[in-house]
C-alpha cells in the first residue's frame, strides 16, 4: 500500500515541466541532419551527448550564489471519490502528513492552484523564504492552504543537477539495451537551429529530446512522451555558459483500467535576480 501511496504523491505533486512550447511551435528554421565522421565510429549524436554528460558539473562547481523565484501552478481535473483503494491511500497519506491535501483533491473534481517562493541557492545550499498561495480557483480551508505551502519542495528541488542526471541514466541505458547491435544506439541526431548567436544540436534518445548548446554544451530544452503525457522544458541563459530551467510543463493522463478518468496538470516559472 506504501508503494501505491508513493506512486500517487509522484504523480500529484512531483511530475517534473509555465506556457512551454511544443517542439513544433518553435521558431527557428531546422537544419537536416548533416554527414559528419568521427574516429573510432562514434557517431553524431554519440558525440553531442558524451560531450554534453564530459562538461556536465553539478550546480555547486558552476555558480556560488543565486537567487530565484519560483512559481508553480497545479492542476487537475479528476473525479478522487472514484479512485480505487481511496480509503488506504487517505489512510497513508494522514500518516504521511499529507491528510489535508488529499482531501483538498478529493473534495474538487476540477481543482488549481499557483504557489511562489523564494529561492536562495549558496554553496550548494538551498534555503526557502516567503512562501505563499497567489491564486486558488476554488475555496480551501486554512488547514489545507498550509498543508499545501508546507509541502512545497518541488518548488526548491534542485532541478539543473537532476536534468543531467536523467540524460546519463537515459544514455546508459540505450548503450545497455543496444549493445549487440552494432549498427542501432537508440539515439538519432534530428538536426540543429541557430538561436542568437549560438547553434543547438537536438538528439532524440528514445522518447526523450534534448537540445544542446553548441561550445558549452548545456542543455537548452528537453521534453519527454509518453503515451498521452507530455512533459517540456525550456532553460535560457541567465549567466555566461548557464542554461538554467526558466519554464515548464507535464500534462498526465490517468488512463488505467478502473481508474477514474483525467488529467493532472503542473506548470512551473523560474526568475533570476
Amino acid at each position: 500500500m506504501l508503494r501505491r501511496l508513493t506512486a500517487i504523491v509522484l504523480v500529484l505533486f512531483v511530475a517534473l515541466n509555465v506556457n512551454a512550447q511544443d517542439d513544433d511551435s518553435i521558431a527557428y528554421s531546422l537544419n537536416l541532419p548533416e554527414t559528419v565522421v568521427l574516429a573510432d565510429g562514434m557517431t553524431f549524436e554519440e558525440y553531442l551527448v558524451k560531450q554534453v554528460l564530459a562538461n556536465a558539473k553539478p550546480l555547486k562547481e558552476r555558480i556560488e550564489t543565486l537567487r530565484y523565484a519560483v512559481t508553480c501552478q497545479l492542476e487537475k481535473d479528476i473525479d478522487l471519490t472514484k479512485f480505487p483503494h481511496r480509503r488506504t491511500i487517505t489512510f497513508f497519506a494522514r500518516l504521511a502528513g499529507y491528510g489535508p491535501i488529499v482531501s483538498a483533491l478529493r473534495e474538487h473534481k476540477h481543482f488549481g492552484i499557483t504557489m511562489a517562493e523564494d529561492v536562495l541557492f549558496k554553496k550548494g545550499k538551498i534555503t526557502t523564504s516567503n512562501v505563499r498561495m497567489v491564486e486558488m480557483k476554488q475555496e480551501l480551508t486554512e488547514k489545507q492552504k498550509a498543508s499545501f505551502l508546507k509541502h512545497d519542495g518541488m518548488m526548491s528541488a534542485n532541478v539543473y543537477d537532476k536534468f543531467y542526471k536523467k540524460v546519463r541514466e537515459k544514455a546508459k541505458e540505450l548503450q545497455k539495451k543496444y549493445r549487440k547491435k552494432k549498427d542501432e544506439t537508440g539515439m538519432e541526431y534530428v538536426g540543429s537551429y541557430t538561436a542568437g548567436n549560438r547553434t543547438f544540436y537536438i538528439v532524440k534518445l528514445d522518447n526523450m529530446k534534448v537540445h544542446i548548446a553548441d561550445g558549452c554544451w548545456q542543455i537548452s530544452r528537453i521534453s519527454y512522451v509518453e503515451g498521452q503525457n507530455n512533459m517540456n522544458y525550456e532553460f535560457k541563459e541567465v549567466r555566461p555558459n548557464l542554461f538554467l530551467l526558466s519554464r515548464g510543463n507535464a500534462k498526465l493522463f490517468l488512463d488505467k483500467a478502473k481508474w477514474p478518468k483525467g488529467y493532472i496538470s503542473m506548470k512551473m516559472g523560474y526568475e533570476y535576480h
